[in-house]
């Protein structure tokens, strides 16, 4: 299966060569035009990352982040904002919002994919930990929890 990877932006042609960047290297790409219609899709389907512009009407990117990082259905989906700006406190504020990375336009076909499957790996990652993690939880008796609780107190203090 295809890794798949949202592409945001009320700029059509940005998003259809963002889209094509990403289908030519081996991605399933869907596009969205702001930040509401980015949200509602990832109700649909779940993404393994999301290239989302910054300055998008009706939503912007900073605040559609935030609405997905806050969600828990989407709080593990990778971002990264696009924007035409490149100061400091730009990606400040996109980092500050909860995006996980950066990405300046005009875009550089070599550089969104590499950052795309850098992204991928990484939601592969953290899906993998919470299937793990919920296992782990699942399998622990009463008495290790004990243990489990008694250790985590014991090291909150040690810090």
């Amino acid at each position: 299966m295809r890794p798949y990877i949202m592409v945001v932006d009320d700029n059509r042609i940005t998003t259809k060569l963002m889209r094509r960047y990403l289908e030519a290297n081996d991605f399933e790409a869907l596009e969205a035009f702001d930040g509401i219609d980015c949200l509602e899709k990832c109700k649909i389907r779940d993404p393994d990352a999301i290239f989302m512009d910054m300055m998008m009407p009706r939503l912007d990117g900073l605040e559609a982040v935030k609405a997905l990082k806050t969600d828990p259905l989407t709080s593990h989906v990778p971002v990264t904002i696009v924007s035409g700006m490149s100061d400091l406190k730009t990606q400040q504020r996109a980092v500050a919002a909860g995006a996980d990375d950066f990405m300046v336009k005009p875009i550089d076909e070599g550089l969104l994919v590499s950052k795309a499957r850098i992204l991928c790996h990484y939601s592969i990652l953290q899906r993998q930990v919470k299937v793990l993690q919920f296992a782990l939880d699942h399998t622990l008796t009463a008495e290790s929890r004990q243990q489990q609780k008694l250790l985590a107190r014991t090291l909150a203090r040690v810090r």
